[in-house]
């Protein structure tokens, strides 16, 4: 592509609602311009036509107006976005950010849906797209609009296809968890934090469990998988545990069926692993 005619690409997000960090709830997806800064490629930032499904990438400035390119990177290491779509854009002028917006609010959707294997709303990752503007549209190799999956904080590593999980994995540390699921922030274990997750378990069956259930749950795989991990009883522990596990209205939707047990203090400053502490 002619360095002369590289254009600019709209970033836009698809925001949508989070869920609630212990009964995931529903939410809805709408399209939000932002605009990103201009810049130059450089070979670490190939143009935005040049990505394909699959490839993973740093940040992506959503608080400008336009980019020219979007800096690429291995998805086994550190990234941002995953791209999960690439929409074509039929005709010869250029449709305009609305209509754009409106066909990339719809196959985005459904793309991110099929790649990731549940909807957005009930996921840890964040819809975004790249849509081309007006210059970059008068190369008709760029007609077409990049959806997105990643976080606009960083730090994924691996591939989102197929990642249906929305609560953390054992050995991730967190922020508060007063927030939305996907609110929730993974944090390095090794700097202040304010919870550890120490320990899950896979619910089988369709049905969500019961309150009997949920506390039989809580007793055997929380409170005593804390002891175990601590060193002591939650009652004598200066550290909480917490559980994440999603509620009945949206378990039907809500792919990751787990219950999930941390533990730490609500006031965070928690560092390092708390295996072991007997505190």
């Amino acid at each position: 592509m002619s360095p002369r005619l590289a254009g600019l690409w709209l970033v836009l997000a698809l925001l949508v609602s989070g869920c609630d960090a212990g009964t995931p709830g529903t939410g809805s997806a709408s399209p939000g311009e932002q605009a990103a800064s201009t810049a130059s490629p450089t070979p670490s930032e190939p143009p935005v036509a040049a990505l394909v499904v699959g490839d993973c990438t740093g940040d992506v400035d959503l608080s400008g107006a336009s980019i020219t390119g979007v800096p690429a990177v291995p998805c086994t290491g550190s990234h941002y976005y995953e791209v999960h779509g690439v929409i074509p854009v039929t005709g010869e002028a250029w449709p305009g950010a609305d209509a754009l917006g409106e066909q990339a609010k719809t196959a985005c959707t459904a793309s991110f849906t099929t790649y990731v294997g549940v909807a957005a709303e009930y996921s840890r990752y964040t819809s975004a797209y790249l849509a081309p503007d007006e210059t970059a549209w008068a190369v008709p190799a760029n007609r077409a609009i990049t959806c997105l999956a990643g976080s606009a904080d960083g730090g994924l590593v691996g591939s989102a296809k197929g990642d249906t999980l929305i609560f953390p994995v054992e050995g991730q540390c967190t922020g508060p968890q007063d927030v939305t699921a996907q609110a929730l922030k993974v944090l390095d274990c090794a700097a202040a934090h304010y919870y550890e997750v120490f320990a899950t378990k896979e619910i089988t069956g369709r049905k969500p469990p019961t309150t009997a259930e949920e506390q039989k749950l809580f007793t055997s795989v929380c409170q005593q998988g804390f002891k175990e991990f601590v060193g002591v009883d939650v009652g004598k522990s200066k550290y909480e545990v917490t559980y994440f596990l999603a509620g009945a209205d949206v378990w039907t939707k809500v792919a990751d069926h787990r219950i999930v047990c941390s533990a730490g203090s609500p006031g965070g400053g928690v560092k390092g692993s708390l295996k072991g502490v007997k505190k």
